[in-house]
């Protein structure tokens, strides 16, 4: 205990000339100095009162009164103000020391940054709380630049694995009703995405799924079936098994078609593959067919309409075509007939293919016909453009010039006679034509409109250059 009795502050001591007997580097002291300051009155630019000192803290040369306004207000302003203002809720002496000199140092620090920025040109005040107020767009960018990609990773992930193991498919048997065409040696995978377009299955997909996990994977058959739109792709699946659903084909092939056309079209009606009708063709003895043909189909698959029956394979289909020729033959007596023209059964069908290309209308048959008689009584070659075309293996109206020098046996214009066979399946008009060709002594003829098939003949060499140039004329013109 101090000897002043234990109160506070300490009792100043004797020597202190301070009336209230506080020494002049007490805190209480230099408060009590600028408390009193407007009671005693001061005025502007009057000095403080000498008895209570000078303030220690004050800058020298700095006096009191320069701050006071005179009406005794204090102006606020100086260094003074801001030292004491600037720790905020203590006066002078009634906070920790050290307290005091961090915020006089930190609002030092603020003069200081507040007059570089004047010095800079920039305004104080709004900067430093823009600056934090938009601090969080970068973080947030980054954060956007990071699970945006991952976002739609995800998602594209997310339907591959539906896609995959969960997609698309119908509920029910389905409505309608849809003819598909499977091909020899089809798979499901192969065959999905047709039923998908033809809008029996969901997705192709589904369809795979339920092949595979059918106790029948791989037992589809070629031939056509018939099905239902928006099937179940598992019902889809089994409907394709079943022999009952397989429906009959009708496939007709024109009068006047290639081997190699109708070959082509039977792949793509028949519900066999045209694979299947080539490895027969390697093999033509076993279709059947008849002497004349000396071994080549052309012109003896007979055009007609044919139904093909589920599960049909190609050699049935082509061998069906060759006995519907011997029919034909047989109807009408084709050995006999061909003695009473001076014709072998073979020249018969390869004379008859050659009406069936020239011929443009039924009616000229017979004169065309006829025109092939006279020219091969005096001859004369053929000079056909159908029969060059053919030997090229290629379609048209009129040879060209370079077409015309081709070697080959089929060149009517190099060679004299008939060609070494037929040059397409003729029909029975063609062949009545031939055993029954018009009366005329014609050497030429030209089909001068290929649109309607009007033909023109004459025995006059002048006169069939005049009907060619007719019909290059209306070539040209479409």
């Amino acid at each position: 205990m101090s000897e002043n009795g234990g109160g506070w502050p300490p009792g100043p001591p004797q020597e202190s000339q301070d009336p209230r007997g506080w020494p002049d580097d007490s805190p209480w002291r230099r408060t009590e100095r600028l408390s009193r300051a407007p009671a005693e009155g001061w005025a502007s630019g009057q000095p403080a009162d000498a008895s209570y000192g000078e303030d220690p803290r004050r800058p020298a040369g700095d006096d009191l009164g320069d701050h006071y306004s005179d009406q005794g207000r204090y102006d606020g302003g100086g260094e003074y103000e801001d030292r004491y203002e600037a720790g905020g809720r203590f006066l002078p002496g009634f906070g920790d020391d050290d307290e005091v000199e961090d915020r006089d140092e930190r609002a030092r620090a603020g003069r200081r940054r507040g007059k570089g920025r004047r010095r800079t040109g920039r305004t104080g005040g709004s900067r430093g709380p823009r600056r934090r107020r938009f601090r969080w767009i970068a973080p947030m960018v980054a954060l956007l630049v990071i699970l945006i990609p991952l976002a739609i990773g995800g998602y594209y992930a997310f339907g591959l694995y539906t896609a995959r193991y969960h997609p698309a498919d119908y509920a029910g048997a389905g409505t309608g009703r849809v003819v598909v065409q499977v091909t020899s040696g089809e798979t499901p995978t192969g065959l999905g995405p047709t039923l998908e377009k033809l809008g029996v299955v969901a997705s192709s997909r589904a369809f795979v799924l339920a092949a595979e996990h059918s106790s029948n994977p791989n037992g589809l058959l070629p031939g056509f079936y018939g099905m239902r739109e928006h099937m179940k792709a598992s019902l889809a699946y089994a409907a394709l098994l079943n022999p009952k659903d397989l429906v009959q084909i009708t496939v007709t092939i024109p009068e006047g078609w290639r081997l190699s056309k109708t070959l082509a079209w039977l792949g793509a009606h028949s519900g066999i593959s045209p694979s299947g009708y080539a490895k027969v063709l390697k093999d033509p003895a076993s279709l059947d067919l008849p002497a004349s043909a000396k071994g080549n189909p052309e012109g003896y698959l007979f055009p007609a309409t044919y139904e093909v029956q589920p599960h049909e394979t190609a050699l049935g289909v082509l061998t069906a075509m060759v006995q519907r020729f011997d029919q034909e033959a047989t109807a009408i007596n084709l050995p006999v007939a061909a003695k009473s023209v001076h014709l072998t059964e073979g020249q018969v069908i390869t004379m008859a293919s050659l009406v069936q290309a020239e011929g443009g209308r039924l009616s000229d048959y017979p004169k065309i016909a006829r025109v092939i008689d006279n020219r091969l009584a005096q001859g004369m070659p053929l000079q056909l453009d159908s029969t060059v075309l053919y030997g090229l293996n290629t379609y048209g109206i009129i040879a060209s010039d370079q077409q015309l020098t081709s070697s080959s046996p089929y060149n009517t214009y190099k060679y004299k006679g008939l060609t070494p066979g037929p040059i397409d399946s003729p029909g029975d008009a063609a062949i009545q034509a031939v055993l029954h060709p018009a009366s005329g002594n014609w050497l030429y003829f030209v089909t001068v409109n290929p649109k309607t098939g009007e033909t023109l003949y004459t025995s006059s060499p002048q006169q069939f250059e005049q009907f060619r140039q007719e019909l290059e004329k209306n070539l040209g013109q479409g």
